[in-house]
């Protein structure tokens, strides 16, 4: 019986051990304010965004997994005889891979294979560029098996002279065609065109998902539609601060001024929202997938159009490279030692990009090198697409990751070792997009070529995005006045570790997270109100590198106000590391999504 008494003694001192040992870890970890509000109320009125359904089928269904797949997936492998790329020759392989996508295309889809070796595309300004326009087609390199599950990638797309010339827009404004900067490596180009299927009959407040429609009829669950407003104030011919209805919505409570005139005039009339249907109940009403991400006002004249551009399509296991040269000068030309243009901004900026994607949905990027590029990735009229395991090395340059008017884009594991502008740039009315569990390896701004770890918002209001679980990152954000304010409501910054140093727009605040060079037509005119240029923002377990201090409008303190949402800054332990992971794991199982 003392044996027993003992031991139980034993075993009560350990259990009391343990249950202390876990409270004090319990009590360690903090659960964020604006976490059980969400849980609570939803995302209406002004509470955290829904950021659920991002990426590719909206995170309901795996990317396809090509190596194990059980279905017979044609292939068309580059170096056949009926294609004729050669890996390693020094010479223009374009057209011989271009010829195998197009057969892939024709074939319904399939997989495009390029065995290990560097193939040159573009190789000189006579050569043309990859374009995939199909859907099902899956552009894939060759990889080998490396330490502790990583890939090693065999296979390099070369980039050998810059881009055609071509006039540089606002991303989205115009048919990709006509953009400058559809000429990249390869390119996804979907049809822009559309076709109205029905309006709303009534409005819709943000945070509802059931549509009230004049008719169902053209409309089947899982399909992915693109709904489009109609600003009823502006007058693109006459534009003022004054007469504007979506963007004032889509900004508050920020007071726009005469200087920002696209904000307020044409480009931002029509603004629209690719979206996928979950449930067509009857003849008039639907459930989208998605809840509204703003107030969808009757007299915005919302209607549904059809989405017509390319799904299915992967690029995927490859090293992208161009013979860039370096020298990199933001919006400035490189020049010779005897002062004349060797390479115009616009070709230091622009020119040399990897990736293009424009109209597509439901596909994905994953398992790619970016090397010695000055554009990475750009998404543009896009929805529902993942980009994973990316890392951008090499030279300086301009510009990641960049999206506009995209929706549910998803960029997981981003890793930037090259130096660019902006690693991550958001513009042109995006909204719903993630970006998750990415990380920079320098520190610092480079005052030379304007070169900075940073999260950049480009103007035309990108309004309920989330930045989640990264490492390395602040806020500075850029865009001519006229596109001002650099963003829109409601982006969330959750658990980001902010580098030691941040001197982007230096001032006396030299710890602030979230910053503008326009911070003279903020409300109090001083740099202690920055922060109204991300209005209704909510900034959660902030910290810094180093255990440094990091700040958001001059002080360290929690906020709640009708500009933004402070909680934790400094402060670590928070109990929901990743919301995009959260959000995911409590969304709805039954979604209809098309095959």
């Amino acid at each position: 019986m003392k044996i027993l008494s003992k031991l139980a003694a034993i075993v009560i001192a350990v259990l009391s051990l343990t249950l202390c040992t876990s409270f004090l870890e319990a009590k360690s970890e903090w659960i964020p304010k604006v976490w059980l509000e969400f849980l609570k109320y939803g995302p209406t009125k002004d509470n955290l965004p829904d950021f659920s359904r991002a990426g590719f089928k909206m995170g309901l269904k795996e990317i396809p997994d090509i190596e194990n797949s059980q279905n017979k997936i044609p292939i068309f492998d580059v170096t056949d005889s009926k294609f004729g790329a050669t890996p390693d020759d020094q010479t223009d392989d374009t057209a011989a891979i271009q010829s195998a996508i197009d057969a892939a295309g024709e074939a319904g889809g399939g997989i495009v294979f390029l065995p290990k070796g560097r193939y040159e595309i573009h190789k000189t300004p006579d050569h043309g560029f990859l374009q995939i326009r199909h859907n099902n087609i899956v552009v894939r390199g060759e990889v080998e098996n490396g330490l502790n599950g990583s890939k090693i990638l065999k296979s390099t797309l070369h980039l050998g002279s810059p881009g055609k010339a071509d006039r540089i827009y606002r991303l989205g404004t115009v048919p990709a065609e006509d953009e400058g900067r559809h000429w990249t490596v390869i390119a996804i180009l979907g049809s822009e065109a559309t076709k109205e299927l029905t309006r709303y009959t009534k409005s819709v407040m943000r945070g509802s998902k059931e549509v009230e429609v004049l008719d169902t009829s053209n409309l089947l669950s899982g399909d992915t539609v693109i709904i489009e407003f109609d600003d009823p104030l502006i007058d693109p011919k006459k534009p003022s601060p004054d007469k504007v209805d979506i963007a004032a919505q889509l900004t508050y409570p920020l007071k726009l001024i005469k200087a920002q005139t696209d904000t307020f005039g044409k480009v931002s009339k029509t603004i629209s929202w690719i979206v996928k249907i979950e449930k067509v109940v009857d003849n008039n009403r639907i459930i989208l997938a998605e809840p509204a991400r703003f107030d969808h006002f009757i007299r915005y004249a919302p209607r549904i159009l059809s989405f017509n551009g390319v799904k299915g399509v992967g690029i995927e296991n490859l090293n992208i490279d161009s013979s860039w040269k370096g020298g990199y000068r933001h919006h400035k030309p490189f020049l010779g030692d005897d002062g004349k243009i060797v390479r115009t901004a616009k070709e230091q900026d622009y020119l040399w990009g990897g990736i293009w994607v424009s109209s597509a949905s439901d596909s994905w990027i994953q398992n790619i090198t970016f090397n010695n590029l000055t554009q990475g990735v750009i998404f543009s009229k896009s929805g529902y697409i993942t980009a994973k395991n990316l890392a951008f090395k090499g030279l300086d340059g301009h510009a990641g990751v960049t999206i506009a008017q995209s929706h549910g884009i998803l960029i997981e594991r981003a890793d930037f070792f090259a130096r660019l502008v902006h690693p991550v740039s958001l513009k042109n009315f995006a909204s719903g997009n993630v970006i998750t569990d990415c990380k920079t390896f320098y520190d610092g701004r480079d005052d030379n070529n304007a070169t900075d770890a940073v999260i950049d918002f480009h103007g035309l209001f990108p309004y309920e995005n989330l930045f989640d679980n990264m490492q390395g990152f602040y806020i500075c954000p850029g865009g001519d006045t006229s596109v001002m304010p650099h963003s829109g409501v409601r982006n969330v910054f959750w658990n980001i570790q902010a580098p030691k140093s941040m001197s982007c727009y230096t001032c006396e605040l030299q710890d602030e997270f979230m910053r503008t060079y326009d911070y003279g037509n903020t409300s109090s005119a001083k740099a202690e109100t920055m922060y109204e240029y991300q209005p209704q923002g909510f900034f959660v377990g902030i910290t810094r590198k180093g255990g440094g201090v990091v700040t958001v409008g001059g002080d360290t303190l929690d906020k709640k106000n009708r500009w933004i949402r402070v909680e934790g800054l400094n402060r670590e332990g928070i109990a929901i590391p990743s919301l995009y992971k959260s959000n995911k794991s409590r969304r709805a199982d039954y979604v209809q999504i098309k095959n």
